[in-house]
This record gives C-alpha cells, sequence and structure tokens, in this order.
C-alpha cells in the first residue's frame, strides 16, 4: 500500500531517509522520474543513501503506475515520490492507491532564475505552470498540503491564483 506520496524534486536525500522511511515503516521507495529513469548515474547517485532493508526502484511515470497498481504492492509500505507537480497530476489520475499529496520541496533547485514565484512554504516555491498543475491536484478531492517532516504539522492548501505578470 502507498502509505504516503511526496512531491520532491530532489527525490531521494537525507530528509527523506532519516525521518520519512523510518517514521512511516517504509519497506520500498518508489521514485517516479522519467528524467530519473533514464540516467543511469542520477539512479546511482540516488540509491546510495537507501538503508538495509529498504527496497528502491526509480522508474518512469508508466513504469511507476504499473507496479503501483499491481496487488502485490497492497503487502508492502510503499513510499512513492514524484518529482514534479506535473508528474503528479499523472500519476494521481491512474493510481488509485494514492489517498494524499505532500507537496514537500519543490522549486527551489529546478526553477531557481524564475522571478514572482509564489512561496508556499520555506521548501515550496512555485509558478504560473506548477499552481495550475497543483490546482489540478487539489481538485481532484484529494487532501493536498506540505509538511517538511513527520512531525510537522501538515499545512492544507487550497485553490491558487496565478501570478499576474509571469
Amino acid at each position: 500500500m502507498i502509505v504516503t506520496f511526496r512531491i520532491d524534486e530532489r527525490l531521494i536525500h537525507g530528509q527523506v531517509i532519516a525521518t520519512w522511511l523510518k517514521s512511516l515503516g517504509v519497506t520500498h521507495l518508489i521514485v517516479a522520474n522519467d528524467d530519473a529513469a533514464s540516467n543511469s548515474m542520477k539512479q546511482t547517485a540516488l540509491k546510495l543513501a537507501i538503508p538495509r532493508g529498504v527496497k528502491c526502484l526509480i522508474k518512469g511515470i508508466d513504469d511507476s503506475t504499473r507496479i503501483v497498481n499491481d496487488p502485490r504492492c497492497n503487502e508492502m509500505r510503499v513510499m512513492l515520490i514524484a518529482g514534479t507537480p506535473e508528474d503528479a497530476v499523472k500519476l494521481v489520475g491512474q493510481v488509485p492507491g494514492i489517498k494524499e499529496i505532500n507537496l514537500a520541496n519543490y522549486g527551489s533547485i529546478t526553477k531557481p532564475d524564475i522571478k514572482g514565484k509564489l512561496t508556499i512554504s520555506g521548501m515550496v516555491y512555485l509558478d504560473n505552470s506548477d499552481i495550475r498543475q497543483v490546482n489540478k491536484l487539489i481538485d481532484t478531492g484529494l487532501p493536498v498540503f506540505t509538511q517538511k517532516t513527520p512531525t510537522d504539522p501538515k499545512k492544507l492548501l487550497s485553490k491558487m491564483n496565478e501570478r499576474e505578470g509571469e
């Protein structure tokens, strides 16, 4: 079963390993990202931090969808990570096992030069394209929130207006 679904442009990093995997008892980490899936060097780097006992797959969106929809996943404790809000929209549309969406870490690394980004938290910055995608996620009726670590409170997100002049 998918125990959490996270949007995180860094995909796998210390915060995921040190707090999320342990607190949720994750047995399987699935990164759904076409770029990482096609880059063996990136895959190797991402997998370096994975602790023993946790299985990790780095697959494209379509392969990830097929894997998490397999009934055998119901017996696992899966953390699913998407790299972008756009990827998350694709996954949510195809994976009924997603129950909530944590927009955890996005916009500071992949889009550092975009001016006028909407600041959601100290870890989430959205341009108009991202706002449109997050609004699509909100329209699904699933809870969409930002939460840095499991001990932080969830900050529920509501529909956002696009920024003028962008």
